[in-house]
């Protein structure tokens, strides 16, 4: 029998420029790599373990992009996505893009608002059901899509009730 290498998510962050931060999730193993300038966390996660990452990168025009996913770690060989800073394929439950500035209102602030809900409930993101980050990331695109400008009167009620 072979050997299941762990996923490992490999975080940072770079002062005044990038980061890759676990949101969520219960790695089986973390550990910390300094390099010059900043220092590395590699998570490790088991197959079928859920975790959130997050990714913001800051502009030198004072604009950011975010992009949060919610992913899970794969066996071996399973069919999957190669996301950046992460050792293997995974699969993706829900990816959100946001640009300009945090707290703004965006689809990451949004998702990460939503995170700490229920976190305050006394429930761990990880532990629930995948099938519901796809659908909240699904109304968090729908509802930003309604609240465009095209036709939004009364969306955004019906997509977040």
């Amino acid at each position: 029998m072979k050997l299941q290498a762990p996923t490992r998510l490999f975080g940072y962050d770079q002062p005044g420029q990038r980061i890759c931060r676990l949101c969520f999730g219960q790695p089986i193993q973390q550990r910390q790599v300094v390099h010059p300038g900043y220092v590395e966390t590699v998570h490790e996660f088991l197959p079928t373990q859920r975790f959130g990452v997050v990714w913001w990168n800051r502009r030198s025009d004072g604009n950011q992009h975010r992009i949060l996913a919610v992913v899970e770690a794969l066996e071996t060989g399973k069919l999957g996505v190669k996301i950046p800073d992460v050792s293997a394929k995974v699969l993706v439950h829900t990816m959100l893009e946001q640009h300009g500035p945090a707290g703004g209102g965006g689809p990451v602030d949004r998702f990460l608002l939503l995170l700490d809900q229920i976190r305050d409930s006394g429930s761990e993101p990880d532990k629930l059901p995948s099938s519901l980050f796809a659908m909240i990331g699904h109304q968090i695109h729908l509802t930003q899509a309604f609240q465009g400008g095209h036709g939004s009167r009364g969306w955004s009620r019906v997509c977040l009730n």
